[in-house]
């Protein structure tokens, strides 16, 4: 067996002229703020797209997307670079198992969309997560906190008290606002009017067929029907033949040895085995700076098999 990326790259050797290249950037995973190399990263992505877009070689590319979506910020940060990137060079999206919430978010004005009859689609919703620890800290660690602060709500993201009643209500209005932002995105990606959008949004996941039936994908069909597209509406005067083109994709795979010196570079758990083992596990994964973040991400994860 080989896997669908190393085939793409093996046909891409075959073809000797260079200065014809349909692109294929690969979204997969979560969508996330930065520049990690593992998962989509909004600015590491941003880059990419956009020294996509000053490639003259390039003449149409590919949005793969398996995204169950992310950050929002992240996001937003992709599919502006996603729009600049059209106004140069057709852009087709081609869906794998997942194309929901910031996935569809990046990738739902591109000019066609291609899906899998089972590919979860959608998914058009938003959410913030703060977590308060204090318990945690209290029970287990037997430490109190005492904030001392300039204002009765400086200290609402630092995860050592619930949210009161005006802090709830203010990141309710919040999610509120980029829910309605997402709505507007959808309506002018898929020319559909906002209160159609609202009424097969909420959070709702569609599998491919029945995005299709509501307007949210173009077409059933696969990455290869993608690249035909892609081929057939490049902007070149040389022939539609996908064997024409060169095949580039987007992130470079990471080399054997760069993906060993990535998972050597995990840190153990400091405090294993002592009373502190649980508040670590706790703040491990969970960085100071997304308190308060809102995402666009299914809340759940799904395997169809």
């Amino acid at each position: 067996f080989i896997s669908l990326r190393d085939y793409v790259n093996i046909n891409a050797q075959t073809v000797s002229n260079a200065r014809r290249k349909i692109a294929i950037i690969y979204a997969e995973g979560e969508i996330i703020d930065g520049y990690d190399k593992q998962e989509v990263a909004g600015d590491r992505f941003a880059g990419i797209i956009s020294s996509v877009r000053a490639d003259s070689t390039v003449k149409a590319v590919v949005l793969r997307v398996a995204s169950p979506g992310g950050s929002v910020a992240a996001s937003e940060k992709i599919r502006t670079e996603i729009d600049l990137l059209r106004k140069v060079k057709p852009v087709i999206a081609s869906y794998g198992n997942y194309a929901a919430s910031g996935g569809y978010w990046i990738s739902n004005s591109c000019d066609k969309i291609f899906s899998d009859k089972s590919t979860l689609t959608g998914s058009i919703g938003v959410f913030s997560m703060i977590p308060d620890f204090s318990s945690t800290i209290n029970d287990l660690a037997h430490v109190n906190i005492v904030s001392i602060n300039s204002n009765k709500h400086s200290d609402m993201y630092s995860l050592s008290r619930a949210l009161d009643a005006e802090e709830t209500e203010y990141m309710q209005a919040s999610v509120e606002d980029i829910y309605e932002r997402f709505v507007n995105i959808v309506s002018e990606g898929r020319e559909l009017r906002p209160e159609f959008v609202d009424s097969i949004a909420q959070g709702r996941v569609w599998a491919g067929s029945d995005a299709l039936e509501i307007g949210l994908v173009d077409e059933i069909g696969s990455l290869q029907d993608a690249l035909r597209y892609a081929a057939l509406i490049a902007d070149t005067e040389t022939s539609s033949d996908l064997s024409n083109y060169e095949i580039v994709a987007y992130p470079k795979m990471l080399s054997p040895f760069e993906q060993l010196l990535k998972s050597l570079s995990g840190e153990e758990m400091v405090f294993a085995g002592t009373p502190f083992e649980n508040i670590e596990a706790a703040y491990r994964d969970y960085e100071v700076q997304a308190s308060g973040q809102v995402f666009a991400r299914m809340p759940y994860e799904i395997s169809v098999r």
